[in-house]
């Protein structure tokens, strides 16, 4: 179903004709009941936003700019492989907490008295699911000789026993960055896309309209 619509403003003049497509439910004559079928739905170029659409436009860049904010903070900062590794003891402080059916949190405490620091990974529920990480558990992480900096490249149980792997660690750290980097490159363009269209129906063709209105009182 094509519409076409005149659109105007006050005091602007003649109006400009636009064609736009909408969604709409459209009887199956064989079938019975209603199908929807695929329509395109934009934003006509000389369409001018009211008050209202600019601020709902501006809420959804804040809400997208927030989202793309907390999965930056989330990226893990990956160092080149050390030439050296130490054991260092660590405990599990908060169990294991399955956030999805694909990802489970593993909340470490690394270290002993002034030196012990809080640290996560983030893996794979399917890999992890079946190991025994309950809470309080005392485990040992392969860590870098340089306190400062942290990150874990192996997890072993109380008898040195492999339980996560450098390359599980490296996989889960990079699967993770990968999507959160897709979420704020997509997310950042739907942001300028939407700045677009306020600076392009908000701004211009408001400025436009009032324009053409002044030459038409001239005149």
């Amino acid at each position: 179903m094509r519409i076409s619509a005149c659109l105007s403003s006050p005091n602007s003049g003649p109006p400009f004709r636009t064609e736009y497509s909408l969604c709409a439910p459209v009887k199956h004559p064989k079938r019975g009941g209603y199908s929807v079928r695929n329509r395109k739905l934009s934003i006509p170029d000389g369409y001018v936003l009211n008050v209202f659409e600019a601020v709902f436009f501006m809420i959804i860049i804040v809400f997208f700019s927030v989202i793309s904010f907390w999965c930056f903070e989330k990226i893990v900062k990956i160092p080149s492989t050390p030439k050296k590794v130490v054991l260092e003891s660590a405990v599990i402080h908060k169990g294991l907490w399955e956030a999805s059916k694909t990802t489970s949190y593993l909340y470490l405490r690394v270290g002993q008295g002034d030196d012990e620091y809080d640290y996560v990974i983030e893996a794979s529920s399917r890999d992890v699911q079946y190991l025994d990480l309950s809470r309080s558990r005392k485990l040992w992480v392969a860590v870098e000789p340089d306190r400062s900096k942290r990150f874990v490249w192996g997890v072993y149980n109380s008898e040195l026993e492999l339980l996560i792997s450098r390359q599980d660690i490296l996989m889960w750290a990079l699967q993770n960055n990968i999507s959160n980097y897709f979420i704020i490159f997509t997310w950042s363009i739907g942001s300028l896309y939407l700045l677009f269209l306020i600076f392009r129906n908000g701004i211009w063709n408001r400025f436009l309209a009032k324009r053409i209105a002044r030459e038409n009182r001239a005149g």
